[in-house]
């Protein structure tokens, strides 16, 4: 998928007007996040400035004229002395002007090389771009699922508020018939402002999460927006990260270079001519002014440079060593940080299988709960510490599966994703 077709579909994601979202996803942020960057914009001025260097080391091979001019007085001229005196008597005001054509035969290959060396840069640079663009993927993905852990824990605080609601009118029917004291009725009444409050606490970090993925997006996210998130993550098209292929342009960046060193120490051949009008001419034995042209060839070697051309050869292969560094501790990083998300992933399955089974006994254990205080058996915060109990394991169970979703996705991203060809999936 080009980059037209990724802005089609972002605006078939986002209607005219950047009108409120009801639902979003992952993918979708990830694909907005990346249009939005100004830095995906310097692809194109990498490319035109690639483009226009090429271009001139293209023309380097053509012919160039010039115009040139001068004038001079000099000291002392040519002067032919016969028997009876002098014959010829070359005038010492002297004046040249004319064009001057140079077209390079060989030149050891430094043009190719040059156009090639321009094209490795903009290979590098595009994949200094494309890391620092990917680079969004996981921030993007952290916030994301932050939303989704924020209204986890929100629906969770409005069940509470439900069931307190619910509780509190039982609980005053209970108090009017004379089977609970009237003091368990404020406690209940206590605990569901608490509750309020912490919703209004979540509705705020909620605003603040929200903020920031527009932000990042240009998406009109509101607070009535969905987050999107099945059972089963996404499964996004893998591909190489574009740390290598950074690692590998630098390589042929450098090789280029090496090239062009080469190219430096092979002889240039090349043609020229000259056509003027000087005065004297060409042959100052006639002493008047005159057309004259000059075609020629010439041969240029350096032969002996100090060692100068071995020296910066040297430097780029310790320039290349120091990639071949980089690309070796980025590869023990990126595996210490996956076995990580390994270990994260069979952790939080083996607790959301203790959490699932908490929440059937804490469920069985607050209406037990629920009955007795309707009886006058147990007071309002003993059914209160149950509740929370039940409240907090279902809190629990939603967050670690919701860090189990994430650090699946993680993986993924360490391992490496084409984000250029994501595709939006509306089912």
């Amino acid at each position: 998928m080009n980059r037209i077709t990724i802005i089609a579909v972002i605006f078939l994601i986002v209607p005219k007007g950047f009108a409120q979202m009801d639902s979003i996803s992952l993918t979708q942020c990830l694909l907005a996040a990346r249009e939005k960057s100004a830095v995906n914009g310097q692809s194109k001025i990498v490319e035109d400035i690639a483009a226009l260097k090429m271009t001139n080391a293209r023309v380097s091979y053509l012919p160039s004229v010039s115009a040139y001019g001068k004038a001079w007085y000099q000291s002392d001229a040519v002067t032919v002395t016969g028997p009876t005196g002098p014959m010829i008597e070359v005038d010492r005001f002297q004046y040249n002007t004319g064009l001057e054509a140079d077209q390079p035969i060989y030149d050891g290959g430094l043009s190719k090389h040059r156009r090639e060396l321009e094209r490795a840069i903009m290979d590098s640079e595009e994949g200094k771009i494309e890391m620092e663009l990917y680079q969004l993927n996981s921030l993007l993905t952290d916030l994301y699922f932050n939303s989704v852990l924020i209204d986890k824990k929100n629906s969770a605080i409005q069940l509470k508020i439900d069931v307190l609601t619910k509780r509190l009118k039982e609980v005053e029917a209970a108090v009017n018939a004379g089977l609970v004291k009237g003091n368990q009725v404020d406690e209940i009444k206590v605990e569901l402002l608490s509750s309020q409050q912490q919703q209004l606490e979540i509705e705020k970090l909620r605003q603040q999460t929200i903020t920031s993925l527009s932000l990042y997006t240009g998406l009109d996210i509101q607070f009535g927006t969905t987050f999107i998130l099945s059972d089963i993550p996404e499964i996004y098209p893998s591909s190489i990260r574009p740390e290598y292929k950074y690692f590998d342009a630098e390589m042929n960046r450098l090789e280029s270079m090496s090239d062009l060193q080469k190219g430096k120490k092979l002889p240039h051949i090349g043609a020229y001519g000259q056509a003027g009008y000087s005065y004297p001419g060409l042959n100052f034995f006639e002493n008047e002014p005159a057309y004259y042209y000059i075609v020629g060839a010439r041969l240029s070697w350096n032969l002996f440079d100090w060692k100068q051309n071995k020296r910066d050869t040297e430097v780029l292969l310790k320039q290349k060593e120091i990639i071949e560094t980089k690309k070796t501790d980025f590869e023990q990083k990126i595996e210490i940080a996956m076995k990580k998300e390994l270990i994260e992933q069979q952790k939080l399955s083996d607790i959301i299988k203790i959490d699932e089974e908490l929440i059937r006994q804490r469920t069985a254990v607050t209406k037990a709960s629920e009955t007795s205080l309707l009886q006058g058996v147990i007071t309002s915060t003993d059914y209160l510490e149950d509740l929370n109990a039940e409240i907090n394991a279902r809190i629990n169970l939603e967050t670690h599966k919701t860090q189990l979703q994430e650090s699946l996705i993680q993986y993924e991203l360490l391992k490496g994703i084409d984000t250029i060809n994501l595709v939006v999936n509306n089912n």
